[in-house]
């Protein structure tokens, strides 16, 4: 009898058992867990980023063929195209707000490089042409009556056509804001070992200041310590696009953008 009645006992010292073992396994694994979640939270932020630079470069580049290669036109069009990136609301301000922060990015957290046309083509192609309306001389790429001009003028370079394509590449920093997850993606891709005497967690930025980065993004680098106050750590996001110009690139149009503030 007193054999038969320790069972329940028995089970339910079992049952409490593995209530404990459960708690353990959830206490090891929730930590995990919740890293997993604010890693997709943050990778799927950086594919509506990256898809909405790809986006903005074409507006940047449609922008320039139009206006002679004009990198402060690429900038104000890159700019156009990132605001989506800053818009917390559809009133007025918030649109308002949105366009100041996109400006700013696309001139402080942007860097547009010209990949073609070439020196090399500038150098072959570009004459200078007199503009009677206006009075003014531009050294310039023509953009008419292509087929009618010599194709190759000097030996390596390009034919007319394939110079008058605007290509251009765009380095955006995106700042990436969900805690932890934007930390660890960015001493990873900056492949920062040791970034402080406490560990990835810690606060405390290292001696130069960077995380010892062995592969760094030197545009993007901040100081740890300016992510520890903001919250936010850049990522750099590049896009490339070509278009056809639709008016003479003018080498003075594309190096007249404005300077970071």
């Amino acid at each position: 009898m007193k054999h038969l009645r320790s069972r329940p006992a028995l089970a339910m010292c079992g049952r409490r058992s593995q209530l404990g073992q459960s708690m353990v396994e959830f206490i090891i694994i929730a930590p995990l867990l919740l890293f997993f979640c604010l890693a997709i939270v943050q990778f799927a932020l950086l594919y509506q980023a990256k898809s909405t630079l790809d986006v903005a470069v074409l507006e940047a580049a449609r922008e320039g063929a139009v206006t002679n290669g004009s990198m402060r036109d690429m900038q104000a069009g890159l700019a156009r195209g990132l605001m989506p990136l800053y818009a917390r609301n559809t009133s007025t301000d918030g649109v308002e707000t949105a366009g100041k922060l996109a400006e700013l990015a696309s001139i402080n957290a942007s860097l547009i490089t010209i990949v073609n046309p070439t020196p090399e083509a500038i150098s072959a192609f570009a004459v200078q042409r007199r503009y009677p309306e206006s009075g003014l001389t531009y050294t310039e790429i023509p953009n008419d009556s292509l087929m009618y001009r010599d194709p190759h003028p000097a030996a390596g370079t390009v034919n007319i056509q394939d110079a008058n394509l605007l290509k251009i590449r765009v380095h955006y920093c995106y700042p990436m804001y969900v805690p932890l997850a934007n930390k660890v993606i960015y001493y990873a891709s900056n492949l920062i070992g040791r970034p402080a005497q406490n560990g990835i967690f810690s606060d405390i930025p290292s001696t130069n200041g960077f995380g010892n980065p062995q592969h760094p993004d030197r545009q993007c680098n901040i100081y740890l310590q300016d992510g520890v106050e903001t919250g936010r750590y850049p990522i750099g996001l590049e896009s490339e696009v070509m278009v056809r110009m639709q008016s003479p690139f003018r080498p003075a149009a594309a190096a007249n953008g404005k300077a970071p503030s």
